[in-house]
């Protein structure tokens, strides 16, 4: 080739040219992001709305329908689900990922601003948030000491979170069992109806006489003063003695009908380290920032805050996932490396020659560096998915270098100079190395431009693929030979090393050629020995496991409880404080750190114990069976719904942890909630379903207020301010603020606690009529004692309940899904009642298809490539024969190593064919040659097998050389990792082997029948050992029939 030419006889300007590519990825690879994984764009809207002290169906009913009926309208919503607890209702939003979720959101709030009168008045504001996939906490930090919750809250909420948010990159900071100041007005129901004041009176006075109200300007002849009307109230005195009444002559007192405290607003969160009272942090990163970046800065400001705290305060980070991302980052650089360093010496030992090693291995690095500037162009990050790709690709990038060494020291050995071996090599070859790099780039095009979610989390992985073997193509074209042409050298002497080695190889050769001249001879028992093989390895298919990850041991695990329904805070606490002993009890824990209560008020009876294991290196059981074990010390909690479930790395969307996530839909909640029982109660008696549960929790109890419309308007009694002043009474409400020392405190009235809970005293609630008058509330109202649902679910505008479970770490989501379904036919669902997968097991589903798909378009797309490599229709169908061996061995890899069929285990098989055909085309490309020399076809076969075995080992084992440290899987995040290196190193020993016999076997046979269609058409096909040349054949090398290169140390 020309350029490649003009490479060589430049090698200064060659050189130059991948040492600036070289070093532009330098700098690439200092200035990338580090994380888990890509940054994928999830296209979800939640839309939230408080409306404090409504029972979940009055939510439901006034909130969540309203919201629903709006929000369907919108173009392009995928599904919509809501849930609905006490004053709570969230709507999760789906969109079509075609969709650009910021106009998706801007839909949103335009919906929500014209439905916002139809909202209930003291329900607050809709949130309308998108999904973030970075909005779970990078970081937990716990502030503890020997003082008050009060004043540990003024220093976390005034000094660490102000601190901690002023640094780039943090999202913000959620604090957790903090209470803060507030004033508390609580009305006596006695006192209010003795002296005829309703609770909107006492509002009334409040907001009235504490304000401050602008006055205007005085111009004087000299300045401008301005005019305030201070009326803001000074002490908790100047409260007590604000005056809610006056008539005939005689005043009313705020303090006559309400007790004043100077107090902590109500806690609805706890959190404990290692059973201590603290306070509780949660760091949140900004959207797309890097997570190991401002982790590093977060800390780093820690530490100067810890020097800053007052005695006996202590501050500690009890979480910290970035560790995890930093870790496994850092192992999957290091697999990189062990696997690049394997290849090389597989390369050393076959070539025996330093220098011409030197050619071969110099591809890794350069190609490795290289790749990052493109990475960094696109945008990608340092994550898994695409230091996988740089790991995977180190056998195929170093193939093509390989080649034109082989093909370089041929030339030399013909005598030829080292310049002049190198030109003539890349004239024979250039077009080959081209047609390969585009087999491959066939291959991983398609895994980049899936469909779906998981098509934008492998876009990452195929585009650095892809690069890596653009990259490694350029320098095969130019590099390597002009290296080749400059260090190349050869050598007579033959040491004891090589003599053995030499030994070793000239015999496999000779047994090879025995073995390929039988093979020939018995075409059909080949044939039908392959296929055995085939069927014996795909029966090993149901011995493997599928699920769509495999999870990762993280050193660090959760108990999320639901205590029994109505369960106070301190009740849930006492329950979580028992867990928190047990949990105590296993073996490698480090740290438990609990928060009781939830985001919302109304959330007392859920908790979350979060168990820190030590560092995997300084333990002996696993996540897993930590696990396991924390479910079994468990056991006696069976009447509450506690789950043990991983860390989840994706927050926000509403989204659930479960693998097994069964919805069940319809109108009737009863019918739904008695169907799931049924097969919850199946599916606990299934061995590898754990906490297994729904998501219905009925039995909460409420106080039903029942109005007589009829009675209300005879009395002149408005409904809808009957409904506010119950609201306040019960829930409370914030009328005011009070200033002090420049804090503003929340003023809250609200009904004695005594009383809120007690059918009787509300009952005799003073309601104010027409005027002035007052009737009490059981002149319009029932009072009753009743129950109802914890929470709703909707999905769809219908009603849904989920049954949710968790899988024991022997257990393949296959077959749970397959054990679920089962049991659902047997129980068999009601009319009216559609049940459906969600959640992992959906996602699992549209993956696995996604990726089937991409499977049959690389195979077309490699067809293509090789018939237009051969100018041939028949030759690419024998070298794709190489692609159905290989799945076997890649199904025998999974079934000796306990590994499952997941994701990345089938990327590994659609990175076999990639692989395995490389093979095959090096012995039909080498076959046609010896043929258009007029060699016989058997006799050509017989002679390019042992021709090319070594190269093809050579090959071959340099790419699992490569897998090897990726397959063993040691180090954190190795467990997605391990799966796609054993389909690869089993699918490449097997293609190996079988593709050395059977390719010529059916090289012959589709030869044979070319011939019989070409006599039985009458079409012209020139005689055996005449076959046409193809553009492949003619650019290869002018081969002896002999071993390839054996080159020793210079």
């Amino acid at each position: 080739m020309k350029l490649s030419e003009t490479a060589i006889r430049r090698p200064v300007l060659t050189t130059m040219g991948f040492a600036g590519l070289i070093v532009f990825g330098l700098i690439a690879y200092g200035s990338m992001g580090m994380a888990l994984y890509p940054d994928v764009d999830m296209p979800m809207v939640t839309v939230t709305v408080q409306y404090e002290g409504a029972s979940p169906t009055t939510v439901e009913t006034e909130v969540t329908e309203v919201l629903e009926e709006s929000l369907s309208t919108i173009s392009g919503i995928k599904s919509m689900r809501s849930e609905t607890s006490e004053g709570v209702s969230q709507v999760f939003l789906e969109f079509e990922l075609s969709r650009d979720i910021d106009i998706a959101a801007q839909d949103v709030r335009d919906k929500i601003a014209g439905i916002r009168g139809e909202l209930p008045d003291d329900s607050e504001a809709p949130v309308v948030e998108k999904f973030d996939p970075d909005a779970a906490p990078i970081l937990g930090i716990v502030l503890a000491g020997k003082a008050s919750i009060r004043d540990l809250t003024i220093f976390a909420k005034d000094v660490l979170k102000p601190r901690i948010e002023s640094v780039d990159g943090v999202g913000g900071v959620q604090l957790s069992g903090a209470r803060e100041r507030e004033i508390r007005v609580w009305l006596r129901v006695d006192d209010l109806v003795a002296h005829g004041i309703s609770a909107q009176d006492v509002i009334d006075t409040l907001r009235k006489s504490n304000i401050e109200l602008p006055g205007g300007r005085i111009e004087t002849g000299k300045s401008d003063l301005v005019v305030k009307t201070r009326g803001k109230v000074q002490s908790i005195e100047q409260f007590r003695r604000l005056v809610v009444k006056e008539a005939d002559g005689k005043v009313v007192r705020l303090e006559q009908v309400a007790n004043l405290e100077d107090g902590l607003e109500d806690q609805n969160s706890m959190a404990r380290l290692n059973g201590q009272p603290a306070i509780a942090l949660s760091v949140r990163q900004q959207s797309g920032t890097n997570m190991v970046g401002v982790a590093k800065q977060v800390k780093e400001q820690l530490a100067k805050l810890s020097a800053e705290l007052p005695a006996g305060y202590e501050l500690l980070t009890v979480q910290d996932n970035s560790k995890f991302v930093e870790s496994s980052t850092e192992e999957a650089q290091s697999e990189l490396l062990r696997g690049g360093g394997l290849a090389v010496l597989v390369i050393l030992l076959f070539l025996r020659s330093l220098r011409g090693s030197l050619v071969a291995a110099v591809t890794i690095p350069a190609t490795i560096i290289s790749t990052y500037a493109f990475m960094l162009a696109f945008g990608f990050t340092l994550n898994t998915m695409t230091l996988l790709a740089l790991t995977i690709s180190v056998g195929m990038i170093v193939d093509d270098s390989i080649v034109v060494l082989e093909n370089t020291w041929r030339h030399m050995q013909e005598g030829k100079t080292r310049f002049e071996a190198a030109v003539e090599a890349m004239n024979e070859i250039g077009f080959a190395v081209i047609a390969t790099s585009l087999s491959i780039a066939a291959v991983f095009v398609p895994v980049a431009f899936m469909d779906g979610l998981i098509g934008q989390f492998f876009y990452e992985f195929g585009m650095t693929v892809t690069f890596a073997v653009i990259v490694s193509t350029l320098i095969a074209l130019f590099l390597s030979p002009m290296l080749c042409s400059q260090i190349l050298v050869l050598s007579n002497s033959e040491g004891r090393f090589y003599k053995f080695t030499e030994g070793i190889l000239v015999g496999l050769e000779q047994i090879y050629g025995r073995v390929l001249a039988f093979a020939l001879r018995r075409r059909l028992v080949v044939v039908v020995a392959s296929i055995g093989v085939f069927i014996g390895s795909a029966m090993l298919l149901p011995l493997i496991g599928k699920e769509f990850t495999p999870a990762a041991d993280e050193g660090q695990f959760q108990v999320q409880i639901e205590a029994p329904t109505g369960s106070s805070l301190g009740q849930t606490s006492k329950i979580a404080q028992e867990i928190e002993l047990a949990m105590a009890e296993l073996p490698a824990v480090k740290d438990i750190y609990t928060t009781v209560g939830g985001q919302y008020d109304g959330m007392t009876t859920v908790a979350n114990v979060m168990v820190k294991m030590v560092d995997k290196a300084d333990r002996n059981v696993s996540q897993a069976e930590a696990m396991q074990m924390a479910r079994d010390s468990l056991q006696k909690f069976s009447h509450m719904r506690i789950s043990v479930d991983a860390v989840a790395r994706l927050g926000g969307g509403g989204m659930r942890s479960a693998p097994i996530q069964y919805n069940l839909r319809g109108d009737d909640l009863d019918v739904l909630d008695q169907t799931a029982g049924q097969i919850v109660k199946r599916m606990k008696e299934v061995p590898g379903l754990v906490d297994v549960n729904t998501t219905m929790q009925s039995g909460k109890p409420e106080l039903s207020i029942e109005i007589d419309r009829n009675r209300a308007a005879d009395l002149g009694v408005n409904i809808d301010g009957l409904g506010q002043a119950v609201s306040t009474l019960i829930g409370g409400q914030k009328v005011s603020t009070f200033e002090d020392a420049g804090e503003n405190i929340d003023v809250r009235v609200r009904l004695v606690g005594s009383q809120r809970d007690q059918a009787k005293s509300l009952a005799t609630l003073p309601v104010p009529m027409k005027g002035e008058q007052l009737t009490e509330l059981r002149n319009v109202a029932q009072v009753n004692n009743t129950f109802g649902p914890v929470s709703i679910e909707r999905q769809g505008r219908r009603r849904q309940v989920t049954i949710l479970a968790n899988l024991a770490s022997s257990k393949p989501l296959g077959e749970a899904i397959e054990n679920v379904e089962t049991i659902a036919q047997e129980v068999g669902l009601p009319s009216g009642v559609h049940a459906v997968f969600t959640g992992t097991a959906d996602m699992m589903a549209e993956t696995f298809a996604s990726i089937i798909f991409a499977l049959v378009l690389a195979i077309v797309l490699t067809y293509m490539v090789l018939a237009a490599q051969f100018e041939n229709y028949l030759h690419p169908l024998t070298i794709m024969v190489s692609l159905p061996l290989s799945v076997g061995g890649a199904f025998a890899g999974l079934a000796l190593t306990g590994r499952t069929l997941n994701i990345f285990s089938m990327i590994g098989m659609v990175m076999l064919m990639g692989l395995v055909t490389k093979n095959a085309i090096l012995l039909v490309d080498y076959t046609n040659l010896l043929r258009s020399r007029g060699i016989k076809r058997n006799e050509a076969l017989k002679q390019a097998g042992p021709t090319r075995l070594r190269p093809i080992l050579m090959t071959a084992f340099s790419t699992i050389a490569g897998m090897i440290p990726i397959t063993i899987g040691l180090g954190d995040g190795a467990e997605s990792r391990a799966p796609m290196g054993a389909c690869v190193v089993g699918g490449m020993l097997t293609s190996t082997v079988l593709t050395l016999v059977v390719i010529p076997v059916v090289y012959s046979l589709v030869d044979d029948m070319s011939l019989f269609f070409a006599r039985l058409f009458g079409f012209r096909r020139k005689a055996e050992g005449e076959l046409e040349e193809t553009p492949a054949a003619i650019e290869q090398p002018d081969l002896e029939v002999r071993p390839v290169l054996n080159p020793t140390a210079a």
